[in-house]
């Protein structure tokens, strides 16, 4: 994981970024800068649908505007995201060391979400080894992976 692309967000920036629709306009974003239309064409939805998504993650600070050109009297706003990991600060909680969290929405296949439960799995199994022996420099950590289906209305 690249380190430089975390973004420190608020409670209102993470519920920008909680709907799957956006997280696919943040990842596609980070590859190259787009227009609102060419990330609509890309995805295979409505313009207006993605502007819409656009404007509000451009307004709530997880996207900027990399350059804009003009293209027959029309400004083309060219999007690029600000980051693609993201961690939740509340100023209000202290000693934010003690939690930490990944969060992400993805659109899987029933084969796609076996393959990634057991790559999971194996992940796990591969670092519950290496604490059989013990470590004094060591940390202890609850870790869980939970997948929640989402309603088709809460995936647009």
């Amino acid at each position: 994981m690249d380190l430089e692309n975390i973004m420190d967000i608020n409670l209102e920036q993470q519920k920008l970024i909680s709907s799957p629709i956006r997280v696919k306009i943040i990842y596609l974003l980070d590859t190259k800068a787009m227009t609102a239309k060419q990330v609509a064409d890309e995805m295979g939805k409505t313009a207006g649908s993605v502007h819409y998504h656009i404007q509000q993650l451009f307004n709530g600070g997880i996207l900027e505007i990399e350059e804009t050109k003009e293209n027959k009297g029309i400004i083309e706003k060219y999007y690029r995201s600000k980051a693609t990991q993201f961690r939740l600060r509340d100023e209000n909680t202290p000693n934010q060391e003690k939690k930490r969290s990944r969060r992400c929405s993805l659109s899987l296949t029933d084969d796609e979400l076996k393959e990634f439960e057991t790559e999971f799995d194996n992940l796990l199994l591969k670092y519950v080894k290496r604490t059989v022996k013990e470590d004094t420099t060591r940390t202890s950590y609850h870790v869980s992976l939970q997948f929640d289906k989402l309603h088709k209305e809460e995936e647009e």
